[in-house]
């Protein structure tokens, strides 16, 4: 961990891009939004672009989107959780976040998690409230895991929460994604992922006064996991 501090960084911006081509402009532009909110407070951002089997159109879009700076990590997963810890593995801040290449942030996202997380920095912290759009329409409220509306057993039947998470870089890497994997009955990283850290005692907090805005698509491993019927790992804490 003495490295990362020793880099000056307090926030990786971890993007994720695969196949999302002029979507990805949107995502470039709500992320420099963001990052500029933050560094006008002093914060020190970077910004790790992870192009997981991109197609040529994504990558442009998001190198020119995103501008000076950004640096590129290839990988060749096809899998939304590997992409991640591709990313983690790159970063080089004190507390990581991740956008998809199709999502958006609230501009004070950053920010706000931050100021958060230096109360709460044994915390993962959401947004209070994603909006979806696309193929499904709905609002998705991120529930406080120590508040009073928390019940752990929901877990067993549904996710709470969702990747585009802020947290310590040395949690991320502490509780890895693991592969998603519909042979064994296994989908749904992130509620695979929110489970088992969930299970390690570690609190999952909305930030107040932010939002998230999530595209869902057909065809997206999303949906594929659903329609499939998968069901979420065992949930043994890691030794």
């Amino acid at each position: 961990m003495a490295e990362h501090l020793e880099s000056g960084v307090d926030i990786s911006v971890i993007i994720t891009g695969h196949r999302e081509r002029l979507l990805a402009g949107p995502t470039a532009r709500s992320a420099r939004e963001a990052v500029a909110h933050a560094e006008a407070r002093g914060l020190a951002c970077e910004i790790v672009l992870v192009l997981d089997r991109s197609d040529g159109l994504t990558r442009e879009v998001l190198t020119a989107g995103i501008g000076e700076g950004v640096r590129i990590v290839e990988s060749d997963e096809g899998d939304p959780g590997q992409a991640r810890n591709h990313g983690v593995a790159a970063a080089r801040g004190r507390c990581a976040a991740f956008l998809d290449g199709d999502d958006l942030w609230s501009y004070n996202w950053l920010t706000a998690a931050w100021q958060m997380a230096q109360d709460r920095p044994d915390a993962i912290l959401h947004s209070t409230c994603n909006i979806v759009f696309g193929d499904e329409e709905n609002l998705w409220w991120h529930v406080d895991s120590e508040g009073p509306f928390f019940d752990p057993d929901y877990l067993d039947w549904a996710n709470y929460w969702d990747a585009m998470s802020f947290a310590p870089t040395s949690l991320y890497r502490r509780f890895p994604f693991r592969r998603n994997d519909l042979s064994l009955g296994f989908g749904h990283e992130d509620w695979h992922w929110n489970c088992l850290t969930h299970a390690a005692g570690v609190p999952h907090k909305p930030v107040p006064e932010t939002v998230h805005f999530k595209r869902r698509r057909k065809g997206s491993q999303m949906s594929v996991v659903s329609d499939s019927g998968a069901v979420v790992w065992p949930l043994e804490p890691e030794t």
